[in-house]
């Protein structure tokens, strides 16, 4: 497949994602060999680095390459890529050293606010099911540019607390993403957090829609500074407030 969105896109976002020096860095070993609208296929050969203490594969690095390869699989619908709501995966056999993993990934859905992609990775000598996992994924992005991104979600009942409010750590997750979108719309390297700071002002509850809005402040030659609001879109009343410091100095 040779359109803007495909094999040759996904090569080049995972090449950036695993040389970026963040923990993506850690899924290198693979290699994309198809894809495109929605879809990324790909393999890596399990060597010692990728094992648990028993010789098989890790079960997290199986975790780190479900959430990378199926966001891969998002961004090539012409999606962005999204914030992690859910993400789980299904062991079913190990696999040891020196053995050949394929896997693909394939967007289920990408509606206005949340897609959804699923992932199973087997083993290319037998085609049996290592592992079979999935995401789903807060996408919306309404504008931004220039050090500036605004999205917009509704409230689900993923969202929430045990009190049926918005949750806190969902708040600054979304903080946290946001603002790092806001950052490379400079454009600049997304970097890594310094400090992540939110205050909590009023609640959400489901069914709610929430405006967020994120804006760089300054951004130096190793630090940027920015900040985010959380808004209810149906009176503007602040939800959340936050901050966000990056170590940007990777050159």
């Amino acid at each position: 497949m040779t359109t803007k969105f495909g094999v040759d896109f996904l090569k080049a976002v995972a090449g950036y994602m695993s040389q970026n020096g963040s923990h993506d860095s850690i899924i290198k070993c693979f290699r994309i060999t198809g894809g495109g609208n929605g879809r990324c296929i790909g393999e890596f050969t399990v060597t010692k680095e990728h094992l648990n203490s028993h010789g098989g594969l890790h079960g997290g690095f199986i975790a780190t390459l479900v959430d990378n390869v199926t966001t891969y699989a998002l961004m090539s619908k012409e999606s962005h890529p999204g914030v992690s709501i859910d993400l789980h995966v299904n062991y079913f056999q190990s696999v040891k050293e020196g053995d050949e993993v394929i896997l693909n990934a394939n967007t289920l859905r990408a509606g206005k606010t949340l897609a959804y992609v699923d992932c199973v990775l087997t083993r290319k000598f037998d085609g049996a099911v290592i592992a079979q996992g999935g995401q789903s994924k807060f996408v919306k992005i309404t504008g931004g540019g220039e050090g500036k991104c605004t999205a917009e979600f509704t409230v689900a009942a993923e969202h929430l607390n045990r009190a049926g409010g918005l949750h806190g750590g969902f708040t600054a997750t979304l903080v946290d993403m946001v603002t790092t979108y806001a950052l490379m719309s400079k454009p600049c390297h997304p970097g890594v957090s310094v400090n992540i700071n939110v205050n909590y002002l009023k609640p959400a509850r489901e069914g709610d829609d929430v405006i967020i809005d994120a804006s760089l402040l300054r951004a130096g030659k190793k630090l940027a500074f920015l900040e985010c609001e959380l808004r209810h879109k149906k009176d503007n009343s602040l939800i959340a407030k936050g901050g966000h410091t990056k170590f940007v100095d990777f050159q």
